[in-house]
């Protein structure tokens, strides 16, 4: 059963990242902050280390009150400072691109994560974000449809194919 796809959701990337953060034991980078993904994940990872990227001033400040010994909250110009090469078991992607870079040319460079999750994934939407590209490179695949926007989770080292 589909609900709604007359508008976009708040928070639909809420159930799977509990389900990625669940089946992972490691570090988990959000790249991009937000009054959904930012609260949940910070009380998700407890004992975990995550990272908060944010470019917008208004998200950083908003992700600020969330600093503990856990969580960090980077702000970035344009995320090139982001640690790419780091071994992330989740990583949630749901940033603001800039152009001419996208946010499939950002999943494309955590070459050791986990799971990557993809906010946005709807047709139309993934071709925007540049994430044709990222469903290519990786083994595994599940998407999130019950209504928009929708989420996909992709990895080489876990088979999320039969997630639900």
């Amino acid at each position: 059963m589909r609900l709604s796809t007359n508008y976009k959701q708040q928070g639909t990337h809420n159930l799977t990242l509990i389900k990625a953060v669940g089946a992972t034991t490691g570090d988990v980078c959000e790249m991009g902050v937000g009054f959904s993904s930012t609260p949940l994940l910070h009380w998700l990872t407890l004992g975990r280390k995550l990272v908060s990227y944010e470019s917008d001033q208004d998200y950083f400040h908003f992700a600020t009150k969330f600093i503990s010994n856990n969580h960090k909250v980077r702000k970035t110009k344009d995320f090139s400072d982001v640690d790419y090469d780091r071994h992330w078991s989740v990583v949630f992607i749901d940033h603001s691109p800039r152009r001419p870079r996208r946010r499939g040319d950002d999943a494309m460079k955590f070459t050791n994560a986990d799971l990557i999750i993809l906010h946005d994934t709807e047709p139309g939407e993934a071709e925007h974000y540049g994430y044709t590209q990222v469903f290519k490179k990786y083994k595994y695949r599940y998407d999130w449809k019950l209504c928009l926007p929708y989420v996909s989770v992709v990895s080489n080292v876990i088979d999320v194919t039969k997630w639900n």
